[in-house]
């Protein structure tokens, strides 16, 4: 289309010039009708491009450009691609596909701000590339003294002298750069390549001249920090950014300027959609910081594999912020009973824990799920997978909350110097590992609960180094595994029996247990039962059908006498799906596995290699415990109402009734000094 950068005809076009492609569709048709060259005319329906950014039509126009061969620099670029590390993986083989089949570069844009290309062609077909601002100086005839910086419009009044025959006057081409030549000349132009002496404030030149006051560094500088250890950006940069770095590089170095990239794929919306103001789902960066904090940005972004599409939103952002509510929680129980029990941390127990203490099982357990975690995050950053340096921490912050302190809760009541040295130090090492995904929380809590109150600590969580990686104790981590599984099980089977938690029961069942033995005590008392037995009490089992079509054939009237036998449970596991019938060994496939066979007065839960049972029937006594435990969850809620603290003591007004029998128990579980009796249930501060 013979048209300008505006869209309109240029003046040669005679009576068309200054007319835009669409205005001119008209007088085109007339035109041709005019003149009896017209066969038909009529409107089409087809698609159309437009702008992505302004939705305004597109039109394609013909022009001449400057281009960089890249033919020479191929086999090099694909040298240099092959010594970086790419994670994943496949995007370094999209490197190697876009080297191999990239054209070549297209450099100049017709903008008017921009990097000015320093090509300067003489009508004696020479053309002069100026390669340095000494160089144009040496070159040039006029102007120079009002080159305020290298940037229009003060570069279009220079004229140089051509370099071939001498004629002076010769005038920059009006094109500027195409702005991934600034971007791929970073790792030179911000480290001083090339620059003789260290210049304090030396990029606060030109138009940039009071607005920054940093340091042009030198070449030893460049020598330093060149080639990056680790760079980021997502998919579409391996044609952009990430090429024009590699590509001004290896021409003026041969060699590529990073070691290890981290790519990502797309930035959606939490639904999946792309962003766009004129959709609405566009989130600025400075309303997402507002809203959700920069933290809560880096763990969303950190918490996706960078081979899927990353998924923004606020949606995400809530989840992430009620997670982290329980760590928070988890710190704020330690400070608010270390506080009351005057507790002072040693610093050195961050080394390997606490020392010159007698440790609980419980506490080892902590120690060693806390070693656990520093080496599994230690490996997933090193591996570049932050996805799993978060779901390293979501587990280990729900054992910290759920397991530990919910199972220590009553040594911090009373002053346990072991319960406190051990949640300090996983609390504390716990945010050391973190610190790289939620750099401003972990460093405000590092002051709170270690440089603030510890003798020599560093005064930020980035001074403090990296915690030692240690090989975790695997048999206790698994003893605990087992244990958890199966209080999951049992309040998985309670919950299908309709059996509240806080009912207390008589015995629990647990069936295929390797490790958990010596732990029916902490069973019994998450589960609220009086009793745990191993490798005894009802099975679970399923209704067993003879698949008729695979068995008819093959045993014939034998099937009649299966069914029955199956009808009557009576069929022997033998692994792997296999049973024993009537004598015939059957096979997985031979037999249709049904419903669960409800036992009654029990409820049971299992997975593939655990099995939990547990006792429903509740007895008057069972019973009354239940209501008590209702009574002191009551309680205990209207002294949080009520706005009580922690260590305040209260007069209890209870009506008459059975519940009194636990009265020592009621006065020890809220903290009552004495119980009166009264028509309602009632609380005051003693």
């Amino acid at each position: 289309m013979p048209v300008d950068e505006a869209g309109r005809f240029y003046n040669r076009f005679g009576w068309l010039h200054g007319l835009s492609t669409s205005e001119s569709a008209e007088q085109i048709v007339a035109d041709l009708a005019e003149r009896g060259r017209l066969v038909a005319a009529g409107e089409f329906a087809h698609r159309y491009p437009f702008c992505w950014r302004c939705n305004t039509p597109l039109i394609f126009r013909i022009a001449d450009d400057w281009f960089i061969s890249v033919n020479e620099v191929r086999p090099r670029l694909l040298a240099a691609n092959a010594t970086v590390e790419w994670t994943p993986a496949y995007f370094g083989k999209r490197m190697d596909d876009w080297l191999r089949n990239m054209g070549d570069w297209n450099i100049s844009r017709r903008r008017y701000f921009g990097l000015p290309l320093p090509i300067y062609p003489c009508a004696c077909g020479h053309v002069t590339v100026v390669g340095s601002r000494a160089e144009l100086e040496e070159l040039a005839t006029a102007g120079i003294d009002q080159l305020a910086e290298l940037h229009r419009p003060w570069i279009d009044a220079v004229e140089v002298r051509c370099q071939a025959c001498g004629t002076e006057g010769i005038q920059r081409i009006p094109e500027i750069g195409d702005v991934w030549l600034d971007a791929g000349i970073v790792p030179f132009s911000t480290l001083g390549w090339q620059n003789p002496e260290w210049v304090e404030g030396g990029y606060g030149t030109g138009a940039a001249k009071g607005l920054t006051g940093a340091d042009l560094p030198d070449h030893n500088y460049w020598q330093t920090w060149f080639p990056a250890h680790w760079v980021s950006e997502m998919r579409e940069q391996i044609r952009l950014w990430f090429y024009s770095q590699l590509f001004m590089s290896v021409c003026l170095v041969d060699k590529a300027p990073f070691r290890s990239v981290l790519g990502y794929e797309k930035m959606l919306d939490e639904h999946g959609r792309p962003m766009h103001g004129s959709w609405g789902n566009l989130i600025p960066a400075e309303e997402a910081f507002a809203r959700m904090g920069a933290d809560v940005m880096r763990w969303q972004y950190c918490d996706q594999p960078p081979d899927r599409d990353l998924l923004f939103g606020y949606g995400p952002a809530h989840e992430i912020k009620r997670k982290l509510l329980t760590f928070w929680n988890s710190v704020g129980f330690l400070v608010r009973y270390g506080n009351i029990e005057g507790f002072r941390p040693t610093f050195s127990d961050l080394v390997a824990g606490p020392a010159g203490v007698e440790l609980r099982p419980l506490d080892r357990w902590l120690i060693a799920r806390t070693e656990k975690l520093v080496a599994d995050v230690t490996t997933a950053l090193e591996e570049q997978l932050t996805y799993r340096v978060i779901a390293a921490l979501e587990s280990f912050i729900d054992d910290l909350s759920n397991w530990y302190i919910r199972r220590s809760r009553r040594r911090f009541y009373a002053y346990d110097d072991a319960a406190f040295r051990t949640l300090w130090f996983a609390l504390v090492t716990g945010l050391r590992v973190i610190s790289p995904v939620m750099p401003f929380l972990a460093d405000h809590l590092w002051r709170n609960l270690v440089a603030d109150v510890c003798d020599g600590a560093p005064e930020s969580i980035f001074l403090a180094g990296w915690p030692e990686v240690r090989r975790p104790d695997e048999r206790l981590l698994a003893e605990i595994a087992e244990v958890r599984r199966i209080v999951e099980l049992g309040r998985e089977a309670r919950g299908t029996a309709g059996v509240k938690l806080r009912q207390p029961l008589r015995r629990v069942y647990v069936r295929g247990a390797r490790l958990a033995g010596q732990h029916a005590q902490e069973i019994a008392e998450e589960l609220r039962v009086d009793e745990v037995g191993f490798d005894q009490g009802p099975v679970a089992r399923v209704r067993l059908l003879p698949n008729l079509r695979v068995l008819g054939p093959r045993l014939g009237p034998k099937v009649r006498e299966i069914k029955a036998a199956l009808e009557r449970g009576e069929a022997e596991e033998l692994g792997d799906g296999r049973v024993r019938v009537a004598g015939v060994e059957l096979d997985a496939d031979d037999v249709i596995r049904g419903e669960r066979v409800e036992i009654p007065g029990w409820a049971i839960a299992d997975d593939i290699t655990l099995s939990v049972a547990v006792d429903t029937e509740i007895d008057p006594e069972l019973e009354l415990r239940g209501r008590v435990y209702e009574l002191i969850h009551t309680v205990n809620t209207m002294r949080k109402d009520a706005g009580l603290e922690l260590t305040d003591r209260i007069v209890l007004t209870l009506p008459d009734g059975d519940v009194l029998r636990h009265e020592d128990w009621i006065k020890a579980e809220t903290l009552a000094t004495r119980i009166e009796r009264g028509e309602a249930l009632a609380i005051a501060k003693a």
